[in-house]
């Protein structure tokens, strides 16, 4: 049993290789400059006397985003007479302030994030050239929230990506299974991938769980697409342990789906437990990753790619039909 993932690796190893060497696209002169605010630092940085006169600023340099991020720090209304007094508390409080001054200590400058995701968008304008780019917000936020999306904004809560041993993680309870996907190395692909999601959503028409794995492995794709140079551990948040299991378990996994009737189940519970994260995949075994049937998503995903060379990565994300893919990858692993 130890042998043959190892083996298997190596061979998965190669085929991936082969299969993103399509990425490998040339983007030297796309231009894809982008702007990038830290709303953190003025939020934190600013007098708490007047954080009632910075309000109407924020709102107008930010636009939704403002209205979003006190939504889900449970702020409430922009425009509650005691918002700015509900406001002065968030930032004051002792838990925040720490919080934000670690975040501060990871992300002292954001020069590394801002170039790779430029490198990334300069991919994404390859594929689309006539998609504008957004604005690019980061901001703190008590550990609530990883992203927030809206038009033509992704903001990203840089507190959701301290590392794996963050003790503040530990102090606040957060699950193991989530923390050792909240280090900076996933802040670019996140970014991309909650983008993407924005960008081209899901299509709930026929919301059973296969079409939840087609869906999120075009998104594992699209993500790949826009960093060829990262590896899958990066981009999709599975180790090479999660990714040596789906490759020695793949039919084993595909066939229970099949057996047990999972696949055009629409039951709410029964979709979650297979797409969402957790320390693993109950009905695959203990030893098997959350979000198995994502990965095998990507794999359906990518045959249809190889059995349909004329299909362009705009029209795979613009194709609703997630049986069409189903049925044309001819996938049987």
């Amino acid at each position: 049993m130890k042998i043959i993932p190892i083996f298997i690796l190596i061979i998965a190893g190669v085929t991936v290789s082969c299969n993103r060497d399509k990425f490998n696209v040339n983007v030297s002169k796309i231009q894809a400059d982008i702007t990038l605010d830290r709303f953190e630092k003025e939020l934190f940085s600013a007098d708490p006397a007047s954080l009632k006169d910075s309000i109407p600023v924020w709102q107008k340099r930010y636009g939704s985003f403002l209205q979003y991020y006190s939504y889900i720090v449970k702020l409430g209304s922009i425009n509650d007479p005691d918002y700015a007094n509900r406001l002065t508390l968030f930032v004051t409080d002792h838990t925040n302030y720490l919080i934000y001054k670690r975040t501060l200590e990871v992300y002292p400058n954001l020069d590394a994030f801002k170039e790779n995701l430029e490198e990334a968008y300069k991919h994404y304008r390859y594929y689309f050239p006539d998609k504008p780019l957004p604005h690019i917000i980061t901001y703190v936020a008590g550990f609530n929230q990883s992203a927030i999306t809206g038009d033509s904004l992704i903001a990203m809560g840089l507190d959701k990506y301290l590392g794996t041993n963050e003790q503040l993680y530990r102090d606040a309870g957060i699950y193991k299974y989530l923390v050792v996907n909240m280090h900076p190395g996933k802040l670019v692909s996140d970014c991309i991938t909650f983008w993407g999601e924005t960008e081209f959503p899901f299509y709930d028409s026929i919301n059973n769980l296969v079409s939840n794995m087609i869906y999120r492995g075009k998104m594992l794709y699209f993500t790949s697409a826009m960093l060829p140079d990262q590896p899958d551990t990066i981009n999709w948040g599975f180790s090479a342990g999660n990714l040596d299991y789906c490759a020695a378990n793949e039919k084993a996994m595909w066939t229970q789906l099949i057996d047990k009737k999972y696949l055009f189940s629409t039951d709410r519970f029964t979709i979650d437990k297979f797409i969402l994260e957790g320390p693993y995949t109950k009905d695959f075994g203990r030893e098997s990753p959350a979000r198995a049937a994502v990965w095998i998503g990507y794999r359906i995903v990518s045959a249809y790619m190889e059995k349909n060379k004329d299909i362009t990565l705009p029209m795979l994300m613009a194709d609703k039909d997630y049986m069409k893919i189903l049925n044309q990858s001819t996938y049987n692993p």
